[in-house]
């Protein structure tokens, strides 16, 4: 990873097992418009969390992928009969190659957004959309320069 990426604020830093934690992330998804009951086709979700969105998703989707890059969060909170396709990486380094998709969730940041890594990381995933398809980004925390 680059040097001027900051990971004091990672994700394997929170507290998913909290009993509030779904309705936590309900709350956050709908404050940052995320319509996950509505997705469709190839969803990416870049980074897991304890998997709120994939699990909630509409029936619609035909593929999940997930990147997250703290393998102890892949093991706690992945549903192997669900067939997501998760894959233990960096947002930052990881190379979709071709591949494209419907939706993508870009949701690797914990209490705050810096603005210099959010200019890296959505142009980078911008080209992994399909034609019409949609990046949703969070909108329910700080951003920081």
């Amino acid at each position: 990873m680059s040097n001027n990426i900051r990971e004091d604020c990672g994700s394997s830093q929170l507290r998913y097992d909290s009993k509030t934690w779904d309705k936590t992330c309900s709350n956050y998804f709908k404050k940052s418009g995320w319509d996950i009951e509505n997705f469709y086709g190839d969803v990416l979700y870049v980074g897991m969390g304890n998997a709120y969105g994939p699990r909630f998703q509409s029936k619609n989707v035909k593929n999940t992928t997930i990147l997250e890059k703290y393998p102890e969060i892949i093991k706690k909170y992945n549903i192997p009969e669900k067939n997501w396709r998760v894959i233990q990486g960096c947002a930052y380094e990881y190379d979709f190659k071709d591949q494209k998709f419907d939706r993508i969730v870009l949701d690797i940041w914990a209490k705050y957004i810096h603005v210099d890594e959010f200019k890296i990381i959505y142009p980078k995933f911008k080209k992994y959309l399909k034609k019409d398809g949609k990046i949703h980004v969070i909108r329910t925390i700080k951003v920081r320069k």
